[in-house]
């Protein structure tokens, strides 16, 4: 839908999520103007664990409206090492956070 951020991410930030519906709003309207602040591209890539929440829907509803907000879905819990891996590796940014 809008493209905030048509560049090349330099930056990357990678959010492992289980069951975190009721924090995804929260998180975003701290992090992103954070990020704003830093004048240069970036990403967030949350990586749903396999969450049996709205936590996907949530993600997915901000993506639409802001395409630097990612989502990578497990279809099963497989643990924050593994949700942080899948982030490093659909990640585009020189620099993951």
């Amino acid at each position: 839908m809008g493209s905030l951020n048509a560049a090349e991410p330099i930056l990357s930030v990678v959010i492992p999520t289980l069951n975190e519906q009721d924090n995804i709003d929260a998180l975003l309207a701290r992090l992103i103007p954070v990020l704003d602040d830093l004048k240069m591209p970036f990403e967030v890539i949350f990586v749903d664990d396999g969450s049996t929440d709205e936590t996907a829907r949530r993600i997915a509803e901000r993506n639409r409206n802001d395409d630097r907000i990612k989502l990578v879905r497990f279809s099963r819990n497989f643990g924050k090492e593994a949700a942080l891996n899948a982030g490093l590796f659909y990640s585009r940014g020189k620099a993951v956070i």
